[in-house]
């Protein structure tokens, strides 16, 4: 459908006589019967609007070995973690030491320079280093070995229990 226009042609002249192709609705593709094999005309093909394909993630594995590789390898000792745990403690527990200090001296008027003062820092720099050293003896490798051993010894002492209460029984069911 081109119409003419006299002159010179403006832009929107130029949009009006161009062909848009458009979708058809439900309402006019139900008058159109065609069969199963039916291919349309290149003419026809070219005036449906193609959309846009959506996009999606590809991940892509590329089957190759690495040029470089690394292999880390731990060697350690019972003295590291041992050292580890005094240079990552000391300084927290030395900290919390000062803190009761001055919570006795600034609540409970425990004068700073005493024996006092001391004897609670010293308190409580140990409990603290003492709890700490149990937790972190709890998760190191040897507290998870001594647990483990301690538990399968319950496992036999255990076993043992029933046993004998199993003896027990059978000894009385004789009598």
């Amino acid at each position: 459908m081109k119409t003419k226009s006299k002159g010179k042609s403006s832009p929107k002249a130029k949009a009006s006589t161009a062909i848009v192709a458009r979708p058809m609705t439900r309402k006019e593709s139900i008058h159109i019967q065609r069969p199963h094999n039916y291919v349309p005309a290149i003419h026809e093909q070219q005036r449906t609007q193609v959309g846009i394909a959506p996009r999606y993630e590809v991940l892509h594995q590329i089957d190759a070995p690495l040029s470089a590789t690394q292999h880390v390898e731990m060697r350690t000792s019972a003295v590291d973690r041992a050292k580890g745990f005094l240079i990552a403690s000391t300084p927290l527990y030395a900290a919390f030491g000062v803190g009761a200090v001055l919570v006795g001296v600034l609540f409970f008027q425990v004068p700073f320079w005493s024996f006092w003062a001391f004897s609670i820092f010293w308190l409580s720099f140990v409990l603290a280093w003492l709890w700490g050293y149990w937790q972190t003896l709890e998760k190191s490798a040897e507290g998870i070995a001594h647990y483990e051993a301690r538990r399968k010894w319950d496992v036999i002492a255990e076993e043992q229990r029933r046993r004998w209460e199993y003896y027990d029984r059978q000894m009385e069911d004789r009598e």
